[in-house]
């Protein structure tokens, strides 16, 4: 399967390196060096990319024209609009046209509520970070374990959800409002990101929110991007707890 899939990036700086062979992270100065587990799904969503735009790279230029047009306003109201459009809440609710962020979050939170996960209150967050380690990508990796790793420059790690167009199902966003968002991501936080699946991205920041107001909104980024980052976290004030103290940010799609 590796072999199949690193034939997609023949345009790319990658590694195949066995899991065992691969230092944690993957580290390279200047380089986002992000470790991509293969999958049959992985595959298809790569193939599908390159039928439409007939290129991997011609895709990954294709879809960066539309992301510099593109504020990560922009990208969270398409994902908000996206989940909305199947609840019946009357359209006034969910008009988000020019709403702030704050607001386009409580139109968001109109799906969670009454929930106490939506609790904003800080609590303490006793939750262990995720141990990225070689035994967590044994446990992803193919039958042969191995993997491959892609080389980005490190201002062009919001590239990455383009160069491996993972999204688009279930809530997963599509990979063009996941780029806006890493850029995001990356200019407030300065991330790196370490790995991804046909449904994962792990990531490291490279600082923390200074104050609890910064990760409370920063909390609010997450669920609407991944919601799931809730299912282990009582409420979105833990969550946020969270962040202050832990740098391994991982997102998850069912």
């Amino acid at each position: 399967m590796v072999e199949e899939l690193s034939q997609h990036f023949k345009e790319c700086d990658i590694e195949v390196v066995s899991v065992q062979d691969v230092s944690i992270p993957a580290h390279e100065e200047g380089k986002h060096s992000i470790c991509i587990l293969p999958s049959g799904n992985l595959e298809e969503m790569l193939e599908d990319a390159i039928e439409e735009a007939g290129t991997l790279s011609d895709y990954v230029h294709q879809q960066l024209e539309e992301a510099r047009s593109m504020t990560v306003e922009d990208a969270w109201r398409h994902i908000i609009a996206s989940q909305l459009m199947y609840t019946d809440l009357p359209s006034d609710q969910i008009d988000l046209e020019g709403k702030s962020f704050e607001d386009l979050y409580k139109a968001y939170a109109l799906i969670w509520e009454g929930e106490e996960l939506l609790d904003e209150r800080r609590s303490e967050a006793e939750k262990a970070p995720l141990h990225f380690d070689a035994k967590w990508l044994q446990e992803y990796a193919d039958e042969d374990d191995s993997l491959i790793v892609l080389k980005l420059p490190q201002e062009a790690g919001n590239e990455a959800p383009l160069w491996v167009p993972m999204g688009g199902f279930n809530d997963c966003p599509l990979p063009l409002h996941q780029s806006v968002i890493m850029k995001h991501f990356q200019e407030k936080y300065a991330i790196t990101i370490l790995a991804v699946t046909d449904d994962t991205w792990i990531v490291q920041a490279g600082s923390r929110p200074q104050t609890y107001e910064d990760a409370l909104k920063l909390a609010k980024e997450h669920f609407i991007f991944c919601h799931y980052v809730l299912d282990d976290c009582p409420t979105l004030g833990y969550y946020a707890d969270y962040l202050m103290k832990h740098d391994t940010w991982y997102f998850w799609w069912d």
